[in-house]
């Protein structure tokens, strides 16, 4: 196993041209566009620019593959990335909100950052607005390493982090 993620790693760094830096799990993943991934993504930092990209997920029960259900669609690879630079602001929000903004039934501008109670009672996700694109939202295994790796490239002009 340790084998294959040193390959992963390698043909990432061959792939984006230059050693991945940064790099985490979101277990899972949605974007005001209306993408949903439940199995979430894989972020990873390479040369300042944060690159995300989820993997087919074959079904299985108790490790044993399972024939999918004829009614699912084909799966399509997601792919994207983003600089430090495009970033306007990261936020901590409610997964229902982020949940509703992807389905379009709520504009992300309308979801206030959790409260203190919403961090104690519901699940969380990091909010990343892009000046020139969507917003995106992880559910991230440590939002405050996220933002710190972003805070890095960015020299601190990244609001609401």
């Amino acid at each position: 196993m340790e084998d294959d993620a040193k390959q992963f790693i390698e043909n990432l760094e061959n792939r984006f041209g230059g050693p991945v830096g940064y790099r985490t799990y979101s277990t899972w993943f949605a974007s005001e566009d209306g993408v949903v991934r439940e199995f979430g993504v894989f972020i990873f930092e390479i040369n300042g620019k944060f690159h995300y990209e989820d993997f087919e997920r074959k079904p299985s029960l108790f490790g044993f593959a399972i024939k999918p259900r004829k009614s699912l669609p084909p799966y399509v690879k997601l792919e994207g990335s983003f600089s430090a630079s495009s970033i306007k602001s990261i936020t901590v929000v409610t997964k229902p909100q982020a949940l509703s903004c992807a389905q379009g039934m709520k504009k992300q501008e309308m979801i206030a950052p959790a409260n203190g109670l919403q961090r104690i009672f519901s699940p969380l996700v990091t909010r990343v607005v892009l000046s020139d694109g969507p917003a995106m939202f992880f559910e991230l295994i440590n939002h405050k390493e996220f933002t710190k790796a972003i805070k890095e490239g960015m020299d601190g002009r990244v609001q609401g982090v």
